[in-house]
């Protein structure tokens, strides 16, 4: 045993100033103490001990104790938030070189939330970058739009690029494999991608082998997942006293289910409940091995995540497996990446609420149905309603997706500072869907067969989509130093190809349920194609200059062909340039006292031109299609038959985003506190949109309005314009407790400016599915206001009295007591569209998040908020709930015993004007505060793991979504949907929900 003596010590900072709470540990141990107010420490060790100085915001020190008794130390602050590497397109920098607006979250952000994709941890984590649930089906890709709206046509996603390879949308790569992930907002940053920008950039970056002994990672998290609202609905009691009293005594016809269902007092049945499964599990399990030498690096991810839905018949599994080398010799440097990944996705069956919301209580239970084989019975009053419930419950609807990808980046330095760079991507993505609907044979209560609620036949289908996408850039980089003055060129030649091939087949009559086999059908349906090609080719210049750390300038053109554009439209050019003054780097700033608060000051400012080229393929060409048949002679015989079924536009052209952007980026108190700030605004010029043609023009279908009708053109004009705010505080306080908190905020104002003579059109967001195209719209495109905004029938409340009504009927003669009434707001006496008037929009007026990181020895709390603010949101479920006459809310609705009630009269009609989906009465405040991630964890202490050459082990237990506060009274305030014309429009998707894991953290 060494013997123990008593040291004693001061820390100071650099200007010799005591700095409290300094953290002084034995290495190796779990021995530790930290200084006073006055700087000053004691603690008992021996000679050959290590002692570690640690502190935020200044580098960790080690020292050896020897011999001396008093051990005096000075830390220097800790300049790696300035020297940070930030991956910029073809390229990186240091921070304080960055001149664009470009944001940064590393893996352990990322890792905190339990999901399968990577856009739902970075909800609330990067100013000016909106997250938004499409849906909560398992697996779903969520919508990340990036300084509001990008587009009104196509793809409103970033480009992501990953390991410096293009991908043709999102890459669905497991969290566990990402190492960092950086977000070029501004146009400048993005434009040096061109064509496909004008949304932002998103840049992945996978994990890479660190040298040294092989590390070994093993993470495992398991949990539940639950709905944490619903719709109310009646119960049978409730249900017979509106549908037997209320509703009978106001349509003076009384129902009949007392005489078919005698035993209807036997069943209260909650078929919502019935198609729900709360209580699913999740479970994640991966494995990373890395290690290497001096000259080669190589990492191992391998990820297996499986989902239960939250609602039946859905679920998703995904298996992904990553490999990652690094090769360097002298001038040469190699880097490969390989990812394969299997997906697995049952979807549950189509408008699976509304056919549950629209079933009587009273009915017997679906797992009481009776039958054997394919023949069942339904007793029931509505044999076909209950019955469509119960058949589709019984489809296979299976999905698989299998993609590889590959990315090759080699590196040769030809004579100093000049290096050529290749890279070389290719990826396959293909998708199969196996869509199996069983013979039902549905007899009803007389026991007599019911044609209509039955499916004579058994229907398979077999969807397949194959496509590769292949990537080679050829990059020349020179670097000049010329005493203060600092250069780099970057030139870029490349060329994109993306192929998609689509086939489907099907057939109808199977040998029997038993045998969901192609072969095993009676007759095979027509099949369908679709082949089509895409490709980009680009030439990049750009410069970057740096005066002695102080003035920065980024200057780029990009020159991009799309082959979705004809011949004399095909090209575009699309500038960027941005700049920067390090105000800190400034002799009369290093000269002043602020110099010792103010770590580092810089002012950014850019602008930039990108390119939209994401409309349908040969949108340009005139299309023949097939499957247009046509019967001749006196025979009638079928002829084959193909006609140009869509029209083309010869002129369609690029889509232009002006972006401009000024910015400013602080870091204060040895930069423990950062602050970011960016005002922005973004012109989008010649709008790619889809004009509706007349139903004269000859291509007006109408079970394919959205197909055949629209043709492509440019017009118009929109603006985004906002403000963003990200501030990070890190500090440590005497007892060793490290805190960091954060937040961001975004404000950002959309607006279309200009739709070519149109003031409003472009209509969407109908609040239903099974309820078909006779719904309203709810949202339009409409000059002055946000895309996807709400204009709607402003509801004046119910008809009550004889007076009210009197007056009404002028506008309504049909009107009648319990009716809704709307306010003329023309005043021609009529209530038609030209009455709806603006009543907000699904995005929402500003969003916040704030974070909360804890660690004290061996315990770890991280708490994640959000905060959505402004959001109008369509509760669909409700109104669909209405039509239904199932609310809870009709129990207590308008009649003559009760006048005084504000719930129109159920008056058994799904398009009454009392359930119009044009109306306001169904809009909420969708404003909400959320509690996006509680995590808890414990780390075991070293002592107890060295021995067995384990680094760590860490236990954990996460609440995701524990907490949501809002009016909203649907199932879920983050509506998604499209992410415009969809988005607040609540049609009963699939809700997101809360979960509760614990996991485990191993590394040896």
């Amino acid at each position: 045993m060494s013997a123990q003596n008593k040291l004693t010590g001061k820390v100071k900072d650099e200007s010799g100033l005591p700095i409290p709470g300094v953290t002084i540990k034995i290495q190796g141990s779990t021995t530790s103490t930290s200084t006073d107010m006055d700087g000053s420490y004691e603690m008992e060790v021996s000679e050959k001990q290590t002692l570690v100085f640690s502190f935020m915001g200044y580098r960790t020190l080690t020292r050896t104790v020897g011999t001396t008794k008093k051990l005096d130390i000075q830390m220097q602050p800790d300049t790696q938030i300035l020297n940070e590497v930030v991956v910029v397109g073809y390229g990186t920098q240091k921070k304080k070189e960055v001149t664009g607006a470009v944001a940064t979250v590393k893996a352990d952000l990322i890792a905190k939330a339990p999901v399968a994709d990577v856009g739902e941890s970075l909800q609330g984590q990067i100013a000016g970058v909106n997250v938004q649930a499409a849906s909560g089906r398992p697996g779903e890709a969520t919508n990340i739009q990036i300084r509001g709206v990008g587009s009104l046509t196509g793809s409103l996603e970033p480009l992501y690029v990953v390991d410096g390879i293009p991908y043709q949308s999102n890459p669905n790569i497991s969290p566990d494999q990402i190492e960092s992930l950086d977000v070029l907002k501004d146009g400048a940053a993005a434009s040096v991608y061109g064509t496909r920008a004008s949304n932002g950039v998103i840049l992945i970056t996978t994990k890479r082998g660190k040298k040294g002994k092989i590390s070994i990672d093993f993470n495992a998290y398991s949990g539940i997942q639950n709905i944490t609202s619903g719709t109310p609905l009646m119960n049978t009691q409730q249900q017979l006293f509106e549908d037997y009293t209320t509703k009978a005594m106001l349509s003076s016809q009384l129902p009949t289910f007392f005489i078919t269902t005698p035993e209807l007092l036997d069943y209260d049945s909650d078929y919502v409940g019935d198609v729900q499964n709360n209580n699913a599990l999740i479970t994640n399990y991966g494995l990373g091995v890395s290690g290497g030498t001096q000259d080669l690096t190589l990492n191992f991810n391998s990820n297996y995540y499986n989902q239960e839905g939250i609602l039946i018949n859905s679920d998703f599994d995904r298996l992904s497996n990553r490999i990652n080398g690094q090769f360097t010799k002298g001038k040469f440097k190699a880097f490969v990446s390989m990812g394969m990944t299997v997906e697995n996705r049952t979807q549950e069956p189509w408008s699976l609420y509304e056919y549950a919301i629209g079933q009587r209580p009273w009915q017997i239970p679906l797992s009481d149905v009776q039958g054997s084989g394919s023949s069942v019975d339904y007793p029931v009053e509505n044999a076909i309603y209950y019955g469509y419930l119960a058949r589709e419950l019984q489809n296979v609807d299976k999905r698989k997706v299998t993609s590889s990808n590959i990315a090759v980046n080699l590196q040769y330095e030809i004579v100093k500072n000049l290096t050529y760079k290749l890279n070389i991507g290719k990826s396959n993505w293909d998708y199969r869907r196996s869509f199996f609907r069983p013979q039902v044979l549905v007899y009803g209560l007389d026991g007599s067969y019911n044609a209509t609620a039955s499916r004579a036949d058994a229907l398979l289908n077999e969807d397949y989509t194959f496509t590769d996408r292949s990537t080679i850039e050829n990059i020349l980089d020179y670097k000049l130093n010329l005493g203060k003055h600092s250069f780099n060129f970057t030139g870029v030649a490349s060329r994109e190809e993306y192929n998609s091939k689509q086939v489907g087949v099907g057939v109808i009559g199977l040998l029997s349920n038993e045998t969901p086999s192609l072969g095993s059908g009676q007759a095979g349906t027509k099949p369908t194609s679709y082949d089509y090609t895409n490709s980009i080719s680009g030439l990049l210049g750009r410069v970057q200059y740096n005066y002695n750390d102080r003035y920065l300038i980024s200057a780029s053109i990009r020159r991009d062909g799309s082959s979705n554009f004809g011949p004399d439209n095909r090209y575009g050019t699309f500038p960027g340039v941005s700049a920067g003054w390090n105000i800190s780097e400034e002799k009369f700033f290093k000269d002043g006292a602020i110099n010792k608060v103010v770590n580092s000051l810089k002012l950014r400012a850019s602008y930039a031109q990108l390119g939209n080229q994401s409309i349908p393929p040969y949108t340009y060409a005139g299309q023949i299609e097939s499957g247009v048949n046509y019967l001749f002679g006196s025979d009638q015989s079928l002829a084959n038959g193909a006609i140009q079924r869509r029209f083309s536009n010869p002129d369609v052209k690029w889509e232009t985003s002006i972006s401009n952007n000024i910015g400013l980026d602080l870091a204060m108190f040895q930069n423990k506190l950062t602050f970011t700030a960016d005002i922005y605004k973004n012109d989008k010029k010649d709008m790619l949109l889809p004009q509706q043609t007349p139903a004269s023009g000859g291509t007006y279908n109408p079970n394919a309005v959205d197909v055949y009708s629209p043709i492509i053109v440019n017009a118009g004009n929109m603006t985004n314009k906002g403000i963003e705010l990200a501030m990070s505080y890190k500090n440590q306080m005497g007892n060793g407790l490290k805190y960091n908190i954060s937040g961001t905020f975004t404000k950002n104002v959309n607006e279309i400016t200009n739709l070519d003579g149109i003031e409003r059109g472009y209509g969407n967001g109908r609040p239903t599915n099974s309820l078909g195209n006779a719904v309203d719209f709810t949202t339009f495109f409409a000059v002055g206001h946000e895309a996807g905004a709400y204009f709607l029938l402003e509801n004046a409340g119910v008809i009550k009295d004889d007076a009210t009504l009197l007056e009404y009927k002028k506008i309504e003669p049909s009107a009648i007591l319990g009716d809704m009434r709307y306010i003329d707001q023309n005043g021609d006496n009529k209530i038609t569209d030209d009455d709806r008037v603006y009543a907000g929009s699904g995005q929402a007026k500003f969003e916040s998040g704030l974070n909360l990181d804890l660690t004290y020895k061996s315990f770890d709390f991280g708490i994640q908020t959000y905060f959505s603010y402004g959001a109008k949101l369509f509760n669909g479920s409700r109104y669909f709930a209405y039509t239904q006459g199932r609310h809870l809310d009709q129990y207590s609705m308008w009649s003559p015993e009760n006048p005084t009630s504000d719930v129109p009269s159920d008056r058994g009609n799904a398009y009454h004007n009392n359930v119009r989906a044009s109306s306001d009465y169904w809009l909420e405040d969708g404003t909400y505060f959320r509690i996006r991630n509680l995590t808890l964890g414990y780390s075991l202490p070293e002592l107890l793991m060295t021995q067995y050459g384990i680094s760590k082990i860490r236990l954990y237990v996460t609440g995701m979504n524990p907490f949501t506060f809002t009016k909203y009274t649907g199932y879920d305030p983050e509506v998604g949907g499209n992410g415009i014309s969809t988005r607040g429009v609540d049609s009963g998707s699939y809700p997101v929900s809360r979960r509760f894991v614990l996991g485990l953290q191993v590394k040896f």
